[in-house]
This record gives C-alpha cells, sequence and structure tokens, in this order.
C-alpha cells in the first residue's frame, strides 16, 4: 500500500504520529534506592490518516477493502525510502466522514489507521503479509550470504543474556537489516538450534542466524 501524490493519484499521509516511551516501575524499597526502575521502552506506536476522495483519481470503496483485508498484517512504514522504526502490526482502520453519491458510492471518506509495534509474545496472529514472506528454508540457505570470519569465530560463550552484534545481512525471515539495527549491540533472549531471537520484549525482538553474531 503507497501513499502519494502524483498526476495520477493524490492521497497524502496526514496527521503522522509516533512516539517514544520509556517503561518505568515506581520503586517502593528501602529508603535510598532510585525512585523508578528502568526497563527499556514502549511498544513503538504509529498512527495517521488519509482523505480518499474519487475526484482525486481513487477508487474509494475499493481502497477501503483492501485495508480492511490488511488488518493485523505487519510490516514496515516507509518514509522518504526508510523504514520508520520496527516492524509494526496495523491494529484498527477507522472509516469516517464519508460522502455518497445519488447512487449509494462512496465519494469521499477519511482513513484514520493505528498501528502498534509488533510482540510475538502478545500477538498470536501468523505474519502473512507480503511485506514479510520468506524464502523457503532451502532457498533461504542457498541465497543467505556467508561470513567466513563470523562462521569460524567462538561462539560457545554466546548465551541467554549475553550482548551481541549482528554481523550478517539479513533476518532469519529473509528480510534485510536496517543499518541502525547493525550498528547497535542487542540482548539475546532466545536461542534455538540455527536461530537466536534477540531483543524480545523491549528491544528489535527478532531472529537472527546464530552463526550470524558476535559477541561485544
Amino acid at each position: 500500500m503507497t501513499f502519494e501524490i502524483s498526476t495520477k493519484k493524490v492521497n497524502p499521509v496526514e496527521d503522522l504520529t509516533f512516539s517514544y516511551e520509556q517503561i518505568a516501575d515506581n520503586n517502593r524499597d528501602a529508603e535510598g534506592t532510585p525512585q523508578t526502575n528502568e526497563r527499556g521502552t514502549q511498544l513503538f506506536p504509529l498512527s495517521f490518516s488519509v482523505t480518499l476522495h474519487s475526484g482525486a483519481g481513487i477508487d474509494v470503496r475499493s481502497e477501503i477493502q483492501k485495508w480492511r483485508d490488511r488488518v493485523t498484517k505487519t510490516g514496515y512504514f516507509y518514509l522518504e525510502g526508510k523504514s520508520l522504526g520496527p516492524v509494526v502490526q496495523l491494529r484498527k482502520v477507522q472509516v469516517k466522514n464519508t460522502m455518497l453519491d445519488d447512487l449509494g458510492r462512496i465519494r469521499l471518506a477519511s482513513l484514520a489507521f493505528t498501528f502498534k509495534e509488533y510482540d510475538r509474545k502478545t500477538t498470536s496472529v501468523i505474519d502473512t503479509s507480503a511485506l514479510n514472506v520468506g524464502a523457503e528454508t532451502k532457498e533461504k540457505a542457498d541465497r543467505k550470504p556467508v561470513n567466513a570470519g563470523a562462521a569460524s569465530a567462538e561462539r560457545s560463550t554466546i548465551k541467554v543474556g549475553a550482548m551481541v552484534k549482528i554481523t550478517g545481512t539479513k533476518y532469519y525471515s529473509g528480510q534485510k537489516i536496517p543499518d541502525w539495527v547493525l550498528q547497535r549491540s542487542h540482548k539475546v533472549s532466545q536461542i534455538s538450534g540455527e536461530r537466536t531471537l534477540l531483543g524480545h520484549p523491549d528491544g528489535i525482538n527478532s531472529w537472527v542466524y546464530t552463526n550470524e553474531l558476535t559477541l561485544v
């Protein structure tokens, strides 16, 4: 799904809103301890709206149905060709301010979208979005870049709780890993054979190849 202003279509993003919020608990322990306990950040929220107008080259009813079918799907939101934040899930599509013609066709409508960072722990919906469909296991093995240095490095000390950096270029799902993720250190949350879960639940919350990690 795209939002654009061109000679063929006009449906710009409006009221784009997102935030970064700390998770903190009130500390009621003995005197002298900090007033809050820092526990990372809240899941990334994202919302915006668009106005659909048939006079701007948009089939309003069809566009609404397309968004209806995408509720619960996951993917990245791209702005200027770069992903804005982590993978998010479409939680809600609200249709309002509709205008009908004499034949009952929707000629004008406003759509408000509510997204939230996708957390596998609290969400049971399987990701089937075209943005996130990965290759078959054999295809992933064939296409996975070979990192000889990483493969020969010592891995025995990488365990749950360790801080690591990613040396590969793709997630276990097959998606490309953004540069900002590669530049940061991540906490190992779970190890399952050839794959490792990093940053769950307050970090990137993503699976990567175990042999493409190096200790910080």
